[in-house]
């Protein structure tokens, strides 16, 4: 048997508020100009695809039709961060199930080189965007990125093998 865990944030109303600022340098790009195919690049070398297969070149455009046509995607609710020079270094997917208030964010993902430079900015406005939904809690990852920001333990998966 094998335990999984995900992870919520805060206590399930919302009631611990995530409030990382943007740094410096940094903007976040309007839902409404965002650029699926910049949304592939920075998913792409965000979960660190170039380290086994090479440079970016498009590969997995078709991933941005299941980003915003999947059930539960909220493409306009996904936030992306980009630097001064238009680059995008951070995103992050919503998908928004309003039956149960349930604000689940996937994928969350940052180019390498701007990692620990203060992008969890991009937390905060999620929050901020699904707290105006009345979401009552968040899911996220479970790495410890996620806990240093204050995702705490909510639900206890199990997984049975034979």
């Amino acid at each position: 048997m094998q335990n999984k865990k995900l992870k919520s944030c805060t206590d399930g109303d919302y009631a611990d508020e995530l409030d990382f600022p943007l740094p410096e340098g940094f903007y976040f790009v309007n839902p409404q100009d965002i650029d699926r195919t910049n949304v592939g690049k920075c998913c792409f070398k965000g979960f660190d695809h170039e380290q086994c297969e090479g440079p970016w070149n498009h590969q997995y455009e078709q991933h941005n039709y299941i980003l915003s046509t999947a059930p539960h995607a909220t493409p306009e609710l996904d936030v992306v961060i980009a630097d001064e020079s238009g680059e995008y270094a951070c995103y992050a997917g919503m998908w928004w199930t309003p039956e149960n208030r349930l604000a689940y964010m996937e994928p969350l993902c940052t180019i390498p080189e701007y990692r620990h430079r203060g992008l969890a900015a991009a937390l905060s406005e999620m929050y901020r965007k699904t707290k105006a939904l009345s979401a009552t809690h968040m899911t996220g990852g479970s790495g410890r990125f996620y806990q240093k920001t204050g995702f705490q333990n909510a639900v206890k998966w199990t997984f049975w093998e034979k």
